[in-house]
């Protein structure tokens, strides 16, 4: 019983925090939600649900994020796979050498990354001075800005996703794949059969992260770009981020009430699918 309470006591801590930066705020946002404005606080029920979802700002927003992040989650995760799988055979000291670099973009201050990518980027960058001396693009203004932020995206997080594919291939015993060989498995089909079936879990974690780091990419974005970039990177995150500005409580909570309900819906789909290959 003394041990219990100890271990009930040393939890307080972790789940007041929980309550104050988590479950309060949450509850907050559903009663912005639900109601008019801060000053007569009326209930409105779903009208600002619909409110949100009718605005063009946020309709772009949506496009715009779903673009963003069906494009670079899967590169990122695709990279980090084969950058996993390429360092498997190297020596330790080499392997280990790689991992820090490969894990620098994650230590480097945002200034220092914001100040690296708009001298790269911008109109007078290298990019320019490199490739296009005498027809230089504002790369962030123009239709390639996408691109350059999945990039970003990419050179961040994919060091990190690397070195939890690394731990997941660990994890696989060396039996399997001399099984499969002995059954006549070449090696594609043993990629397939073991690393990508026993790598289920590992996929899901590197998903999931990938997509809360996705939306954490908005600091270097709105560091480089402020508060009204160019359309094609007009994120979910500026549209907060400007109704907050605004003072518009309704439409930024009716905004996150969607994408903690996408994102739910989402994780309890891969969820369920990652239990189903497990038992099969």
């Amino acid at each position: 019983m003394k041990h219990e309470r100890a271990i009930y006591l040393l939890l307080i801590p972790s789940l007041l925090g929980l309550l104050a930066f988590y479950v309060i705020p949450f509850g907050i946002s559903v009663y912005y939600a639900l109601i008019d404005n801060a000053v007569s606080r009326q209930f409105v029920g779903v009208d600002n649900l619909v409110d949100t979802w009718n605005n063009a700002a946020f309709a772009l927003a949506v496009d715009n994020t779903l673009t963003f992040m069906g494009i670079s989650i899967p590169l990122n995760m695709a990279l980090a796979l084969t950058l996993a799988l390429l360092l498997r055979p190297m020596s330790k000291k080499l392997r280990r050498g790689l991992l820090v670099f490969f894990l620098l973009p994650l230590v480097i201050p945002s200034g220092s990354v914001v100040f690296f990518w708009r001298n790269f980027v911008s109109i007078n960058g290298m990019f320019n001075r490199l490739f296009f001396t005498y027809n230089p693009v504002d790369w962030l203004n123009s239709d390639y800005a996408m691109w350059f932020v999945i990039l970003i995206f990419v050179w961040k997080n994919v060091g990190f996703n690397m070195i939890l594919f690394q731990a997941g291939l660990d994890f696989i015993p060396k039996d399997y794949y001399e099984y499969a060989a002995i059954e006549g498995a070449g090696k594609l089909r043993q990629f397939r059969i073991v690393t990508l079936t026993y790598l289920a879990p590992t996929f899901l974690l590197v998903f999931i992260l990938s997509v809360v780091n996705s939306f954490k990419v908005f600091r270097e974005i709105y560091l480089l770009t402020g508060t009204h970039p160019h359309l094609s990177i007009y994120l979910l995150q500026h549209f907060l981020n400007n109704q907050f500005a605004n003072l518009n409580y309704q439409l930024m909570a009716s905004a996150s009430f969607y994408i903690f309900g996408f994102i739910l819906v989402l994780v309890f789909i891969l969820y369920r699918l990652q239990q189903r290959q497990t038992y099969l």
